[in-house]
């Protein structure tokens, strides 16, 4: 056990120095990230006041570049996608990474510090079992902060395109009583509330001082939230041309199957909960069978059991 434990305590100790050495010392960037750090948007004043960024702590937004830029020289993990996801739930990638830190660092020290008050109660710890629960628990505690993010994603794009579908009614009806196109757009944005009403205000804002259409900025939303349906109502709006009535046509059309493909998922998620519900009911009859039929089974196979006593 302890050629194991020192195996296993050589072996993380490599492993930290080889992180703390890529951290301090990183390799060159990769033009990709390089051109999309350029072109990332620069936090406004509403963003700070939302709390979109970590404005007030530098030191997380360091230790999480740090955190980063470790992941992209060593390769394990995909911070172009991390990076997505967070956008969708207005997240800093850099907070992010520092609580992924946080959770290795804490999952590393726990049964260290719990070994050691051990030793000092006089009880003895295998160094091989704390250096394995130390290297389980810090695995663990640098992916804890992705559970479930798949999920609050999913959840956030939901709302994002149910709001989306009634921002498109409104725009329809805008239009359908004589407004321009520019103003259905921006009146129905401030007629909102939630975050899906802010993100469309501000893509109208940068369309204007950008001097681009709304649609090529709703183009660029899209990709960066990861909501399919507002790329194609760009899409389909670019094709529609400046005529009023196309227009109209298209935003209505797209409301319509967007309002759709929600019953049908809406009904389909009713479904699977009804489904579900089914199956502990149709276990306890099955219990219920077992354990009466079991009783029945043994009176008959049992000898003797089913004889009168003698007069």
């Amino acid at each position: 056990m302890s050629l194991v434990a020192a195996i296993l305590t050589g072996a993380g100790f490599g492993w930290g120095v080889l992180l703390a050495f890529r951290a301090l010392r990183p390799g060159p960037a990769p033009l990709a990230r390089v051109l999309a750090d350029l072109e990332e948007r620069r936090p406004s004043v509403a963003d700070l006041e939302a709390g979109r960024v970590s404005a007030d702590h530098p030191i997380v937004d360091r230790v999480g570049r740090a955190v980063l830029g470790v992941l992209d020289a060593t390769g394990l993990a995909d911070t172009g996608q991390l990076r997505q996801r967070l956008r969708a739930l207005d997240k800093p990638v850099e907070r992010h990474a520092f609580e992924k830190l946080l959770g290795a660092t804490a999952g590393l020290l726990v049964p260290a510090v719990f070994g050691l008050t051990l030793a000092a109660a006089g009880v003895a710890a295998s160094p091989g079992f704390v250096a394995v629960a130390a290297l389980g628990l810090g695995v663990l505690g640098f992916l804890y902060p992705d559970l479930g993010l798949a999920d609050q994603v999913e959840r956030r794009r939901r709302g994002f395109r149910h709001a989306l579908s009634a921002y498109l009614d409104l725009v329809t009806i805008i239009l359908a009583g004589g407004g321009a196109l520019e103003t259905a757009l921006q009146a129905a944005a401030d007629s909102g509330d939630g975050w899906a009403f802010a993100e469309i205000r501000r893509a109208l804002r940068r369309a204007r001082l950008s001097g681009r259409t709304p649609w090529e900025v709703f183009d660029e939303l899209g990709g960066d939230l990861g909501v399919d349906e507002l790329r194609e109502l760009a899409a389909s709006a670019h094709l529609a041309g400046d005529q009023g009535a196309r227009i109209r046509a298209s935003l209505a059309a797209k409301a319509d199957s967007m309002r759709a493909h929600q019953t049908a998922a809406v009904e389909a998620q009713a479904e699977a909960a009804t489904e579900k519900m089914l199956l502990p009911v149709v276990g306890l009859v099955v219990g219920m069978i077992l354990f009466i039929g079991f009783g029945v089974v043994q009176a008959i196979s049992t000898p003797g059991t089913a004889t009168l006593p003698p007069p």
